[in-house]
Protein backbone atom coordinates (compact mmCIF):
# COMPACT_ATOMS: atom_id res chain seq x y z
CA UNK A 1 0.00 0.00 0.00
CA UNK A 2 2.92 2.55 1.02
CA UNK A 3 4.89 1.57 -2.58
CA UNK A 4 1.06 2.61 -4.43
CA UNK A 5 1.12 5.75 -2.12
CA UNK A 6 4.50 6.99 -3.16
CA UNK A 7 3.79 5.90 -6.85
CA UNK A 8 0.69 8.02 -6.94
CA UNK A 9 2.53 11.15 -5.19
CA UNK A 10 5.29 10.69 -7.35
CA UNK A 11 3.24 10.90 -10.63
CA UNK A 12 1.42 14.05 -9.01
CA UNK A 13 4.43 15.46 -8.75
CA UNK A 14 6.00 15.03 -12.30
CA UNK A 15 5.41 17.33 -15.30
CA UNK A 16 3.47 15.16 -17.87
CA UNK A 17 2.18 15.91 -20.80
CA UNK A 18 -1.48 15.13 -20.11
CA UNK A 19 -2.14 14.27 -24.47
CA UNK A 20 -0.45 12.81 -27.44
CA UNK A 21 2.57 14.05 -28.76
CA UNK A 22 0.64 16.07 -31.68
CA UNK A 23 -1.60 17.21 -28.57
CA UNK A 24 -4.46 15.08 -29.46
CA UNK A 25 -6.67 14.04 -26.84
CA UNK A 26 -10.53 12.36 -26.36
CA UNK A 27 -12.80 14.72 -24.85
CA UNK A 28 -15.44 12.39 -23.33
CA UNK A 29 -18.86 13.30 -22.08
CA UNK A 30 -20.76 16.89 -22.32
CA UNK A 31 -17.56 18.35 -23.11
CA UNK A 32 -18.36 17.00 -26.77
CA UNK A 33 -21.19 19.49 -27.27
CA UNK A 34 -21.32 22.76 -28.38
CA UNK A 35 -21.90 25.97 -26.36
CA UNK A 36 -24.84 26.60 -28.98
CA UNK A 37 -26.51 23.75 -27.49
CA UNK A 38 -25.21 24.28 -24.04
CA UNK A 39 -27.07 28.00 -24.58
CA UNK A 40 -30.08 25.91 -25.81
CA UNK A 41 -30.43 23.37 -23.13
CA UNK A 42 -29.69 26.07 -20.58
CA UNK A 43 -32.67 28.49 -21.93
CA UNK A 44 -34.67 25.47 -21.58
CA UNK A 45 -33.63 25.04 -17.95
CA UNK A 46 -31.71 21.34 -18.43
CA UNK A 47 -28.74 22.41 -17.32
CA UNK A 48 -28.29 19.75 -14.73
CA UNK A 49 -26.08 18.19 -16.56
CA UNK A 50 -23.78 20.83 -17.26
CA UNK A 51 -23.51 22.05 -13.99
CA UNK A 52 -22.08 18.40 -12.77
CA UNK A 53 -19.42 18.47 -15.86
CA UNK A 54 -18.30 22.00 -14.75
CA UNK A 55 -18.04 20.99 -10.83
CA UNK A 56 -16.25 17.80 -11.75
CA UNK A 57 -14.03 19.29 -14.54
CA UNK A 58 -12.92 22.12 -12.20
CA UNK A 59 -12.66 19.86 -8.96
CA UNK A 60 -9.91 17.95 -11.24
CA UNK A 61 -7.93 20.13 -12.32
CA UNK A 62 -8.03 21.81 -8.65
CA UNK A 63 -6.66 18.79 -7.71
CA UNK A 64 -4.17 17.55 -10.62
CA UNK A 65 -2.58 21.50 -10.77
CA UNK A 66 0.21 21.85 -8.53
CA UNK A 67 -0.13 25.21 -6.66
CA UNK A 68 -3.93 25.65 -7.22
CA UNK A 69 -6.65 25.36 -4.18
CA UNK A 70 -9.07 27.29 -6.82
CA UNK A 71 -8.65 28.27 -10.42
CA UNK A 72 -12.25 29.97 -9.90
CA UNK A 73 -11.07 31.68 -6.85
CA UNK A 74 -14.20 32.85 -5.00
CA UNK A 75 -16.53 31.97 -7.49
CA UNK A 76 -19.61 30.31 -6.80
CA UNK A 77 -21.05 27.94 -9.55
CA UNK A 78 -24.00 30.24 -10.74
CA UNK A 79 -20.83 33.15 -11.11
CA UNK A 80 -18.94 30.22 -13.50
CA UNK A 81 -21.60 29.47 -15.49
CA UNK A 82 -22.93 33.06 -16.29
CA UNK A 83 -19.35 33.41 -17.13
CA UNK A 84 -20.11 30.51 -19.39
CA UNK A 85 -23.34 31.84 -20.63
CA UNK A 86 -21.18 35.15 -21.89
CA UNK A 87 -18.39 33.17 -23.44
CA UNK A 88 -20.67 30.80 -25.11
CA UNK A 89 -22.73 33.46 -26.71
CA UNK A 90 -19.74 35.18 -28.37
CA UNK A 91 -18.27 31.40 -29.47
CA UNK A 92 -21.57 29.48 -30.24
CA UNK A 93 -19.04 26.30 -32.34
CA UNK A 94 -16.63 26.21 -29.85
CA UNK A 95 -17.36 22.93 -27.51
CA UNK A 96 -17.74 22.88 -24.11
CA UNK A 97 -14.09 21.46 -23.46
CA UNK A 98 -12.83 24.17 -24.80
CA UNK A 99 -14.60 26.62 -22.99
CA UNK A 100 -13.74 25.03 -19.17
CA UNK A 101 -10.16 26.18 -20.90
CA UNK A 102 -10.78 29.65 -22.14
CA UNK A 103 -11.98 30.18 -18.76
CA UNK A 104 -8.84 28.05 -16.89
CA UNK A 105 -7.06 30.69 -19.16
CA UNK A 106 -8.57 33.61 -18.10
CA UNK A 107 -8.49 32.58 -14.48
CA UNK A 108 -5.51 31.17 -13.54
CA UNK A 109 -3.14 34.14 -12.36
CA UNK A 110 -5.89 35.03 -9.94
CA UNK A 111 -6.82 30.86 -8.90
CA UNK A 112 -6.50 30.59 -5.27
CA UNK A 113 -2.61 28.88 -4.11
CA UNK A 114 -3.70 27.94 -0.83
CA UNK A 115 -7.18 27.77 1.04
CA UNK A 116 -8.39 31.31 2.30
CA UNK A 117 -7.97 31.90 5.65
CA UNK A 118 -11.42 31.35 6.27
CA UNK A 119 -11.46 28.22 4.87
CA UNK A 120 -9.76 25.32 6.87
CA UNK A 121 -9.78 21.30 7.09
Amino acid sequence: MKTMLGVFILGLSLQIQAADRSGNYAIWGLGQKSCFRYLKERSAAEDGPYKSYVMGYLTAYNAMTPETYSISRDMNLDDIMVWLDDYCDANQMHGMESSMLEFIGTHYEKRFRTPPSSIGR
